[in-house]
């Protein structure tokens, strides 16, 4: 039976609460990350100029290394993106914002920063040499494009959690 204490004019419930990255591992885990692997190439096959030019540029010498980069990247970066936008998630899931992607849009720096942190922090560890080179040169530029795209990376992150 579910539980909960009063404390002062607000009625706290004792259930914990499923974290984002429970939820994604417990949900269809391989299709989130085949899901995210895809999404990453048509988002970087969308890019046009100079930040066009740069990603793709990055995505081409990332997949002469490992054909398959971006599912095994998908894989490794997911639960870790999912713990980081986890505050967010627990923001949303008790809110009433329409879907998580309008949320991350609405709360764009935290977001940004989150999945920033977790990239970057993979980038520190890549042992191929020349490939956290190629990461540091195209890091701002995507992270404009991670920015516009905060919509559809929540809503696929929400796909992945029902």
């Amino acid at each position: 039976m579910a539980q909960a204490r009063n404390v002062g004019l607000f009625l706290v419930s004792m259930i914990p609460m499923t974290s984002l990255k429970e939820l994604l591992v417990a949900n269809g885990f391989e299709a989130a990350v085949t899901d995210m692997a895809d999404f990453i190439s048509t988002t970087v096959d969308k890019q046009s100029g100079l930040t066009g030019m740069a990603l793709k540029g990055a995505m081409a010498t990332a997949t002469k290394v490992d054909s398959d980069i971006l599912t095994k990247g998908s894989r490794r970066i997911l639960p870790e993106m999912a713990a980081s936008l986890d505050p967010l998630w627990q923001e949303y899931t008790t809110g009433n914002t329409a879907d998580f992607g309008t949320h991350l849009a609405a709360n764009k720096d935290r977001a940004l920063d989150a999945i920033l942190s977790v990239a970057d922090r993979n980038a520190d560890g890549i042992s191929i040499p020349g490939l956290s080179k190629v990461y540091k040169g195209v890091r701002g530029k995507a992270a404009k494009v991670i920015e516009q795209e905060l919509p559809a990376i929540g809503q696929l992150v929400e796909k992945h959690t029902r």
